[in-house]
């Protein structure tokens, strides 16, 4: 049996579909911290190393001016150490607590605590960012809102095309997509179940042939 949840919370992390039974997908948008690092990282122009998990600038119109701050030469590295610990689902040792820190301090709330040079930036923003991102929903809406309902049933719809290829029906498998409002084309592979996926990808009409083969490798 396959049903699908939908839950929308204007504001917070809005929308997530699961996919439960043989398969399993679970595709999440408007999740508040990976949109804090990468608005936080353009505002203040942060410097970044290379990475395939990186993506492209936020795609969610003008953005808040910098602080005018002199930058760490740190604070590139320490961003995408931070980036890294927010998208990749793989186990992780727990951070270290700095004993000085509340039980609810802003730092531990988004995992920079250890992040010396990335702390202060982003405890100083983060009040200021939810303010910004809860005007911008209320403007554009929630991804569920943004969203074409004709889009709902796309995932079902495909796994059922290629169990009708397969003659089938698809062995279980579990995949996940973060999706992020980004201007970029690209969809990065987190590990082979879990992907970075741009919204404007997801909501294109290439979305469904991409999805298509990446079922059919695990169906």
């Amino acid at each position: 049996m396959h049903g699908v949840a939908v839950s929308s919370i204007p504001g917070k992390d809005s929308v997530q579909f699961t996919n439960v039974g043989s398969w399993r997908m679970d595709i999440k948008a408007d999740v508040s911290t990976p949109v804090f690092a990468l608005w936080l990282r353009d505002i203040e122009s942060i410097e970044v190393p290379p990475s395939p998990l990186v993506p492209g600038p936020l795609d969610m119109g003008d953005l808040p001016p910098p602080l005018d701050e002199a930058h760490d030469p740190r604070l590139g590295e320490e961003w995408l150490a931070w980036w890294i610990s927010l998208v990749d689902r793989q186990s992780r040792p727990p951070q270290p607590r700095d004993e000085n820190a509340e039980p609810e301090d802003t730092a531990a709330q988004l995992g920079v605590t250890q992040l010396s040079a990335l702390r202060g930036p982003a405890t100083r923003r983060w009040l200021e960012f939810l303010h910004w991102r809860t005007a911008y929903l209320r403007a554009h809406g929630t991804f569920e809102r943004r969203r074409r309902p004709v889009d709902s049933l796309r995932e079902t719809n495909i796994v059922r095309e290629v169990e009708a290829t397969l003659g089938r029906k698809a062995a279980p498998f579990s995949l996940a997509f973060t999706l992020l409002p980004v201007r970029d084309d690209r969809i990065r592979p987190v590990d082979p179940a879990h992907y970075l996926v741009p919204e404007r990808v997801y909501l294109g009409a290439g979305w469904p042939a991409w999805l298509r083969t990446v079922v059919a490798k695990v169906a």
